[in-house]
């Protein structure tokens, strides 16, 4: 796959995400390579072709907080988006995804971002098939998973993401704030998987 470019959420939020993933099931069989640990992120751009440098050149000389908003639960027909949550097209994640992939063509780096923009939950191979994909959906709908009515302006659907508890209440996540943008080498198996750079937003003034 060669190397990604991830919008990562801030260290709170990441790990209140990274807490409700699911994890392998006990009660049935699955294949060893369903349920890695999965750092959730929103994938800018991939090129099998694209160095390092390359894709330090393609981002914009400064980076901004950008926001995340959830729309939907989904199950989808590849490895890599079994699971996932798909996610609003606002101005500034299209700007910015617009921006990376402009300066990797013209570097010749043939970049792609399938399914833009999304953040998996669950990688289940194909192997174990649709159902299993759809038990995982429906699993986090009964736990973890709030879905909501269809009420934005736009008419799109949110779900919400149940975190825990804090001092403060119950924790629900319909979004996040992109504050790291991670260089990722994704080759091989997903625990393989290297973060070769980390970049970190500048914070707006208010």
């Amino acid at each position: 796959m060669g190397l990604s470019l991830w919008l990562v959420p801030n260290p709170v939020q990441l790990q209140l995400i990274q807490k409700v993933l699911p994890k392998q099931p006990e009660t049935r069989p699955v294949s060893a390579v369903s349920y890695p640990e999965i750092t959730p992120h929103i994938t800018l751009a991939s090129s099998g072709k694209a160095t390092q440098d390359a894709i330090l050149r393609a981002l914009p000389s400064t980076l901004h907080p950008i926001p995340v908003e959830f729309q939907r639960l989904e199950v989808g027909d590849h490895y890599f988006r079994s699971v996932f949550i798909s996610v609003k097209k606002t101005t500034e994640l299209v700007a910015l995804h617009d921006h990376i992939m402009a300066a990797l063509e013209r570097d010749g780096a043939s970049p792609s971002a399938l399914a833009f923009p999304h953040m998996s939950i669950s990688y289940i191979a194909d192997e174990d098939g649709v159902a299993e994909r759809k038990k995982a959906a429906d699993e986090l709908r009964a736990i973890t998973v709030v879905e909501g009515p269809e009420t934005n302006p736009d008419g799109a659907k949110t779900v919400a993401l149940r975190c825990g508890d804090s001092e403060e209440g119950h924790v629900c996540l319909a979004s996040f704030e992109g504050t790291e943008v991670w260089i990722v080498r994704c080759e091989g198996p997903v625990q393989h998987w290297q973060v070769l750079h980390k970049i970190t937003v500048t914070p707006d003034i208010a």
